[in-house]
């Protein structure tokens, strides 16, 4: 775990210096052989991406400049680069977020290139080149995608369809994909599938844990209520361990690959079409192979205010639902024989609302703080933002509840769906 120390650790010499020029000249050959081409390599630039921001990483552009054979003019093309960060807060931080872009960087190898090719429907990039500390992948903007404006808060109902159409293509073809090599994800790619955000270890969920407990036990609705004090206390804590099981393949449903961390800054939309053409999903870092139901679940608590998530499920599990089984048919693929018959399905929502209920809260203290906090934080005190991702973060969030109505407001929605499937579900 991490410690409350903040003596920087720098991966590189120069920030900018990713790659030689021998990999950039495959780089370039993979690109080409994918449209048929041949080429030669003039000359690479990298431009940060200033207009992403990451927390595990850091992004880039390639640039590449280049000539076809029997042409004589020079091309260039941009393709998407993934990094670990320059600076990290210290060696034991830094090991830990490596550890994650090399998850991502062997999956993009080992497996989701392969996925993306079983469906008509674009759902992923394609990565070119991959390393231990960083890969290289279609820029999806350039392929006619774009993110969402940075003011972005929540989405509606319209918006949150395309997500959930690029799940269900994702899901639908990792069941094909082991249908054609007759295996398991979860036991071929074991060692890729590592949980990296759950875990009594994993110091961004125990700092968040701790945070949302706090909060738990100022909720108005649970503050003059001694037993329900002493349940957020005593008990509530026990019953969220039951999310580290969750976080693992079911042995109860069909389990598949999944994204796991489907939200609105890791998808991009279709710029013509936005509402009818799926989502391409981005940030396989903390995927698992778990049941489809877990997706779903991120995708509508992280993604829609409480209110509204409520009054929309129904609606939103049947178009999952349906686009699950289309999916699933154009690959001759029968759900019901694959233990996703409708009712198995909706079983498995029941069985796993509460990792999508913790997990919203835990998100909650870094995804839905008052605008610009946290990037200002990073910017101008970075052993503060240190310690506020991982060392603690209580005495922050509290605070920022007291300063903005609004995160207050929401932090609590998300709190009081929690005690609805805890205390007050074993109160009934």
């Amino acid at each position: 775990m991490s410690e409350d120390i903040y003596n920087p650790v720098l991966t590189r010499a120069n920030r900018l210096e990713l790659f030689t020029l021998d990999e950039c000249e495959n780089i370039l050959k993979a690109v080409l052989e994918d449209q048929n081409e041949k080429g030669s390599l003039k000359e690479f630039e990298i431009v940060p991406a200033i207009e992403n921001m990451g927390f595990l990483g850091e992004y880039y552009h390639l640039i590449l400049s280049y000539q076809l054979e029997k042409e004589t003019a020079q091309r260039t093309m941009r393709l998407f680069v993934k990094s670990v960060a320059y600076e990290n807060a210290n060696m034991s931080y830094y090991e830990e977020k490596s550890s994650i872009i090399k998850k991502e960087a062997k999956l993009y190898g080992l497996l989701l290139n392969e996925l993306k090719n079983l469906s008509a429907h674009v759902w992923c990039a394609k990565c070119y080149f991959t390393r231990d500390d960083l890969f290289v992948m279609q820029n999806i903007e350039d392929l006619g995608y774009r993110s969402l404006p940075s003011k972005t808060r929540f989405l509606s109902e319209q918006e949150l369809r395309p997500m959930i159409k690029a799940l269900a293509t994702l899901h639908a073809s990792s069941v094909a994909y082991e249908r054609r090599h007759r295996l398991t994800i979860g036991v071929v790619f074991r060692e890729w599938l590592l949980e990296k955000s759950i875990d009594p270890d994993i110091v961004w969920w125990t700092t968040g844990l701790k945070a949302v407990l706090a909060v738990a036990a100022a909720h108005p609705r649970v503050l003059k209520d001694a037993a329900a004090q002493d349940y957020v206390a005593n008990e509530l804590p026990r019953c969220l361990d039951r999310v580290y099981f969750m976080a693992n393949p079911s042995p109860v449903h069909r389990n598949v690959f999944l994204h796991r961390d489907a939200w609105g800054g890791n998808v991009f939309y279709h710029k013509e079409h936005p509402q009818d053409v799926g989502c391409v999903l981005v940030d396989f870092q903390l995927c698992r192979y778990a049941p489809p139901a877990v997706d779903l679940l991120m995708a509508s608590y992280l993604n829609v205010e409480p209110a509204q998530r409520k009054q929309m499920m129904e609606r939103i599990t049947g178009y999952y639902y349906e686009h699950l089984v289309a999916e699933l048919t154009d690959m001759d693929i029968d759900a019901q024989r694959e233990q996703l018959s409708r009712a198995d399905f909706d079983q498995s929502l029941q069985d796993f609302a509460l990792f999508g209920a913790t997990y919203n809260c835990i998100a909650a203290t870094i995804l839905r703080l008052p605008e610009n906090y946290l990037k200002q934080l990073k910017d101008e005190q970075p052993m503060e933002f240190h310690r506020f991702c991982n060392v603690d973060r209580t005495e922050a969030v509290l605070r920022l509840m007291d300063e903005h109505e609004d995160f207050k407001c929401y932090i609590y929605d998300c709190i009081e769906d929690l005690l609805e499937l805890t205390y007050y579900k074993q109160a009934k």
